[in-house]
């Protein structure tokens, strides 16, 4: 299973959360990827920095993830930006949430990790499918 990453997904394991770990801890003993696009790394790196998270424990919790050769950051190039712009104005969605949508589905992940109300038009028309816990 190929899964991509919203920053929802991403907080949820930095709190440890036990479905967040399961999913993580199944990249090393089985056939599961997770794919991180940039604007999530970097939101989510903002965000725990908001909260008043160490740098040095946000570094370190990345690089633990990034450690994992299952687990891959992914850059945004022009064919995501191109398909984010689309996805943006076709579905009535904010453009980071687009941005995480075109990785999820130019990387061709089967599922995307997230818990955010704005991805609802893509689920209902089939675009992306969406696991919550």
């Amino acid at each position: 299973m190929r899964y991509c990453a919203d920053t929802w997904f991403i907080l949820q394991a930095f709190d440890k959360n036990s479905t967040a770990i399961s999913l993580i801890t199944e990249t090393k003993t089985e056939k599961t990827e997770i794919i991180i696009p940039m604007i999530v790394f970097i939101e989510s790196y903002k965000k725990l920095f908001q909260c008043g998270v160490a740098r040095e424990t946000i570094e370190l919790f990345f690089a633990g993830v990034e450690a994992s050769e299952k687990i891959k950051l992914v850059t945004l190039d022009k064919a995501i930006g191109k398909e984010a712009a689309h996805i943006s104005l076709s579905f009535h969605i904010p453009l980071i949430d687009a941005l995480v949508a075109a990785t999820a589905r130019l990387t061709g992940c089967e599922v995307l990790l997230a818990k955010d109300s704005d991805y609802n038009p893509l689920m209902k028309r089939k675009y992306i499918k969406i696991k919550s816990f």
